[in-house]
């Protein structure tokens, strides 16, 4: 009798401590499909933060351009954030008001002609932006 006491307590034992493996399997499961269907919503608030950030910095250096137009560090600021943004008509303007202020610098001039491809594949496909180049500045001179 006590060995099948043991064989009993074994047995219960074997079976409690499975279905407690499985339970928290199954919640340690569910917990991960639940947080993956949340990311998109995560992913998406953060892309938005991220272009709030670019336009507010892509203000502020056209701020500086205003009073400065020649100032090519806002003008390289622009361009980065122009070709973050997508935005190769804004890219190319700025490019080329760079390159005016520094006719030397040959990866201006490879950045640029880069972009006109860009824009010329774009303009094949269908996918440029139909807008306006928007100008780097706006000379008070």
């Amino acid at each position: 009798m006590e060995n099948s006491k043991k064989s009993t307590l074994t047995k219960v034992f074997v079976i409690g401590s499975g279905l407690a493996f499985l339970c928290s399997t199954v919640l340690g499961l569910s917990g991960m499909i639940g947080s993956s269907l949340d990311r998109p919503a995560a992913s998406e608030k953060a892309a938005q933060s991220q272009n709030a950030q670019l336009q507010a910095e892509e203000k502020g250096f056209a701020t500086v351009l205003k009073r400065e137009p020649n100032n090519q560090t806002a003008l390289k600021g622009l361009v980065s954030i122009r070709m973050r943004q997508g935005d190769a008509p804004g890219t190319k303007a700025a490019l080329e008001q760079l390159i005016k202020l520094d006719p030397t610098n040959t990866q201006y001039k490879e950045l640029l002609d880069a972009i006109d491809k860009q824009m010329a594949e774009a303009k094949k496909v269908g996918t440029l932006k139909s807008t306006e180049p928007t100008q780097p500045t706006k000379s008070s001179k």
